[in-house]
């Protein structure tokens, strides 16, 4: 269901299908080798499971409700990683030709896509906006990158529409940038977008 609700809404469709692997818990998550093979580390949204490739890896934690969401962000990476950097990104992620986008891109616009707008997403925001840690927002990394970048994609939903995100990014694609997207589908750059989505959650 959510393959299909997240295809349609790109519309893009994953050219192979996903492999979930799930562990019936974290401790045996950990002690797997996941990861060890290739050398990747793709960590999601939680910063614990893993994508490599066409595969994802999850554990359960007793609650059903974050198993799927753990479901939904793996989904929006592995049709993320497709639609910005190709076939080309499971044969060589570490490629020198693959478009180098800041931490809050990717992380932030799997979030958005996997988890509501709820009062722990909006604190974080809050306090990362009022304390300026959130004003070298291309610096932003970890968590600070997740909620940061989350906020940035719920913002230009709200102000330019959900629909411009599939564009974005196909423009991110074709012009290996990620500001040459923003120009050409909302007509400001990246840094007055930062500058505007900076000064709308000072309201919040």
């Amino acid at each position: 269901k959510e393959l299909s609700r997240i295809e349609s809404q790109f519309d893009y469709n994953i050219d192979n299908r996903i492999i979930f692997v799930v562990y019936n818990k974290l401790s045996d998550f950990r002690q797997s080798n996941v990861g060890l093979v290739t050398g990747k580390n793709e960590t999601n949204i939680g910063g614990t499971f893993q994508i490599d490739r066409n595969k994802a890896f999850l554990y359960f934690e007793g609650d059903f409700e974050k198993l799927e969401q753990q479901i939904t962000a793996a989904i929006s990476r592995i049709l993320i990683n497709e639609m910005i950097y190709g076939l080309q990104f499971r044969d060589n992620a570490a490629n020198s030709t693959l478009i180098n986008l800041p931490e809050w891109y990717v992380d932030g616009l799997v979030s958005f896509l996997s988890k509501d707008w709820d009062l722990e997403t909006e604190n974080k925001v809050k306090d990362g906006v009022l304390s300026g840690k959130y004003k070298k927002f291309s610096r932003l990394v970890g968590d600070d990158a997740k909620y940061a970048g989350h906020s940035f994609w719920r913002y230009i939903s709200q102000v330019y529409g959900e629909s411009v995100i599939p564009s974005i990014l196909y423009l991110t694609k074709v012009n290996k940038n990620a500001n040459s997207g923003f120009f050409y589908v909302v007509g400001s750059p990246l840094k007055d977008l930062s500058a505007e989505w900076f000064y709308y959650y000072t309201d919040l």
